[in-house]
């Protein structure tokens, strides 16, 4: 009976293992399921580079949210030209694509736009590592499935 209970205990975690290992669709930036509805964070990753301008955002930037409304972005960005900045806004979705809200710049320097975060590129053709943080309404937390970005150079 030991036996029974073990195999289908290990066959439970392994079920647990691998649906948390789904990935995104391509170009989609979609939650990765959780294997239990514990307070795990949620990682949204882009799966291609996106453009604007002379400006580039390398694909596997990721945004994680934590239920307790921190989020972290960490991304690689660059500029053909130099001298330019990667703006964007990062948007929280819920499963049928409709915007939730917006992650709010922890170091936000412009008082009119504290959703707006930016990163300067002066040279042209150096590839910057970007980590950033902001702080969502908690209580979002379980309807986010999905994320958005807006973005211009």
């Amino acid at each position: 009976m030991r036996t029974i209970h073990r195999a289908a205990g290990v066959a439970t975690a392994a079920a647990a293992l691998v649906s948390g290992l789904a990935l995104s669709a391509p170009g989609a930036a979609q939650a990765q399921p959780q294997a239990s509805a514990t307070a795990a964070p949620k990682v949204f990753t882009w799966s291609r580079s996106m453009s604007s301008g002379d400006c580039t955002m390398i694909r596997g930037a990721k945004w994680t949210l934590y239920p307790d409304g921190t989020a972290y972005f960490d991304g690689t960005v660059g500029s053909s030209a130099g001298d330019d900045a990667w703006l964007m806004w990062a948007r929280l979705k819920d499963e049928n694509g409709a915007v939730l809200g917006s992650i709010v710049n922890a170091n936000a320097y412009d008082p009119k736009d504290r959703t707006k975060f930016a990163m300067n590129l002066r040279t042209a053709g150096t590839r910057y590592r970007w980590f950033a943080s902001g702080r969502f309404n908690p209580a979002l937390f379980d309807l986010v499935e999905r994320m958005s970005m807006a973005k211009h150079c």
